[in-house]
């Protein structure tokens, strides 16, 4: 190496290629492709890489160029590339459904795509014949397409991950796609599309995350299911029906993660409502319940039924709603209160933490904090964080019943969070 002004060696250049390419992979396509200037050593690396990814960066970087300009810089860098293109994505806020957008995954299709991301900001694009010939593909996210395979289609064999956010597709294609995928590993399905029924039977499933409407949800064959989230967008039970959600827990042998919202636990109100669950969900660790109405006893009743039958929870979490609630019957009111005074004989011997937000101060939810702390002897934190609007009427009154109750864990720190004064006191 010399000193002063002279030159002064390239070290980087001398790095083999495939370390090389692992350095563009970080930059941006035009970053990326901008190397090729340095010198000779760097002039075809770019066009080796096996990722090309035209997303919101790249748009950012190029937003004042009209769509037909940004398809175009998109043409040039497929004609430049050479090799396999492993992973490709097109998310860019002008693309929408139009011929080059055909063109561009046809061209993916003939070069091994193995992960595939397009997001479509306008409009619905119905996707080509092109894209369900990639029997190669390993992970597809698609965002607001028409997803019709032709009927000679018998799935993605390799596929370890779908995710699918406002997908135009039919219950019986979604549930014959998901059984054809015996790799399936994870699943996103968010739509404002109303499935009447979706049957998932996916026997290396590991994750699954639903949003939308669905009146009913069945696993047959899910034997490795760990982690579920489940939003259903409203209620979609008509008065009077029953709904099938209590049962399907016996088909989720070894969940770990558990994630329902208000509108889910609704529809599993709707019906009769068990002390516990079929089958004991003994690999639960995590509970997390979302916009729950404590002024439902109903809606209480299952969260203690979900609660009962989960002897291992290491973690629980529950955010409560003001929605608007019906009449309340008096005598199911004092059951359920007589349920919460029982403590249903269940210590939850796992249970370290318990997070409870926007909290009116009402009965239920009161209760429950008591149960709780008199029922969990490992318990080491509990946050508890009022509704912002009932701070100033009913903070004080929450705080005074927090100190009043037994804790049986010698440990537990309970937090009363005001969000008012965004901080933190222990209680």
């Amino acid at each position: 190496m010399k000193d002063g002004c002279g030159l002064t060696s390239d070290i980087i250049s001398h790095l083999p290629d495939n370390v090389k390419e692992t350095i563009l992979m970080c930059l941006p396509i035009q970053d990326a492709v901008r190397t090729s200037v340095l010198s000779r050593k760097w002039r075809y690396i770019w066009v080796k890489l096996p990722q090309l990814v035209f997303d919101y960066t790249f748009y950012k970087n190029s937003f004042w160029k009209t769509k037909n300009e940004l398809v175009m810089i998109i043409y040039q860098v497929l004609l430049l590339h050479h090799g396999p293109i492993l992973k490709f994505t097109l998310s860019l806020p002008k693309l929408e459904s139009c011929f080059e957008i055909d063109q561009l995954i046809y061209f993916a299709s003939k070069n091994g795509t193995q992960e595939f991301t397009l997001r479509i900001w306008t409009g619905t694009y119905k996707l080509p014949s092109s894209l369900f010939s990639c029997l190669q593909l390993k992970h597809l996210n698609l965002h607001s397409c028409m997803f019709k395979p032709p009927p000679e289609f018998k799935g993605f064999s390799r596929l370890l991950s779908l995710e699918l956010r406002e997908v135009v597709i039919t219950a019986d294609i979604l549930s014959s796609l998901i059984s054809s995928c015996l790799l399936l590993e994870r699943l996103t399905v968010e739509s404002s599309t109303s499935f009447e029924h979706l049957e998932i039977a996916a026997p290396n499933l590991r994750f699954l995350r639903c949003k939308g409407l669905f009146s009913s949800i069945c696993f047959k064959n899910t034997p490795q299911l760990a982690r579920v989230s489940i939003y259903l967008n409203k209620e979609v039970l008509m008065e009077g029906e029953s709904s099938n959600s209590v049962m399907f827990f016996g088909s989720l042998p070894v969940v770990e993660f558990l994630e329902l919202n208000g509108y889910y636990v609704m529809g599993m109100a709707a019906g009769k409502v068990p002390k516990m669950l079929p089958t004991t969900l003994s690999h639960l660790k995590i509970l997390e319940l979302n916009d729950i109405c404590f002024g439902e006893p109903n809606e209480v009743s299952i969260v203690l039924c979900l609660i009962r039958s989960s002897p291992n929870l290491a973690k629980i979490k529950i955010e409560a709603c003001t929605r608007e609630t019906t009449a309340i019957d008096p005598v199911l009111e004092l059951l359920v209160l007589l349920e919460m005074q029982d403590g249903w004989g269940v210590y939850l011997n796992q249970l370290r933490e318990v997070e409870m937000r926007n909290l009116s101060g009402i009965r239920f939810e009161l209760d429950l904090i008591k149960l709780l702390l008199a029922k969990s002897p490992m318990l080491e934190r509990m946050l508890i964080e009022p509704n912002s609007e009932v701070v100033l009427d009913k903070g004080l009154r929450i705080l005074k019943k927090l100190t009043r109750f037994q804790r049986l864990s010698p440990q537990a720190q309970i937090t009363y969070y005001d969000p008012d004064e965004d901080s933190e006191d222990e209680v």
